[in-house]
């Protein structure tokens, strides 16, 4: 009897839970925003949904869900989403490692998480602002720029400065609402997005 050939499958280790995850978090990340920028709040508010995918699904499913979040908005709300990719993209890894070192445990660790996160923001989009922007990027953080520069800071000092004012308030509440959405989810589903 000629037995016929299996077909090879190339699983990826993503569990069909995971790939729901991504729209739901990069949904996540525009309603945010968008509540953010409606209430004309200085922070963003465009990471949660980043960080929740991490948390439940791992980095690499985090920063999938952050690269879809600045591609999608950059090419239907503003181009300005598209230089800052690579922010959200290393938010997805980091908090991904983090939580894999249970770090997303309480909310204290949350806290130090979102600082960790903010230090990253601070580094990684302060140039990005300054230089591609001219420090101005029709964010809510605008206005303490504007007030920097009219003290005589330099584009840098003055992205610098208002993104270690306003980072940290932003990472920390992103982190703070990823971690109630994750307590929310049933333990007996969340080891399904891994």
């Amino acid at each position: 009897m000629a037995q016929t050939a299996q077909p090879r499958v190339v699983k990826s280790g993503i569990g069909t839970m995971a790939w729901l995850l991504v729209p739901v978090a990069v949904g996540i990340n525009l309603v945010g925003n968008f509540i953010a920028v409606s209430l004309k709040l200085p922070v963003f508010l465009d990471s949660i949904g980043t960080v929740t995918a991490a948390i439940l699904a791992g980095p690499w499913i985090g920063a999938l869900v952050g690269l879809l979040t600045n591609l999608i908005a950059g090419l239907l709300i503003t181009p300005t989403w598209l230089w800052y990719a690579v922010v959200n993209v290393v938010f997805g890894i980091v908090a991904g490692f983090l939580a894999r070192k249970g770090w997303y445990a309480t909310i204290p660790k949350t806290i130090v998480c979102g600082l960790i996160l903010a230090v990253i923001g601070m580094i990684v989009s302060a140039p990005i602002t300054a230089y591609v922007y001219g420090g101005v990027t029709g964010a809510g953080e605008d206005f303490i720029r504007a007030y920097l520069y009219a003290t005589g800071k330099t584009l840098i000092e003055g992205a610098i400065t208002a993104s270690a004012i306003t980072e940290p308030i932003d990472k920390i509440l992103s982190a703070i609402i990823a971690f109630l959405i994750v307590k929310g989810v049933p333990q007996r589903y969340r080891s399904q997005f891994k």
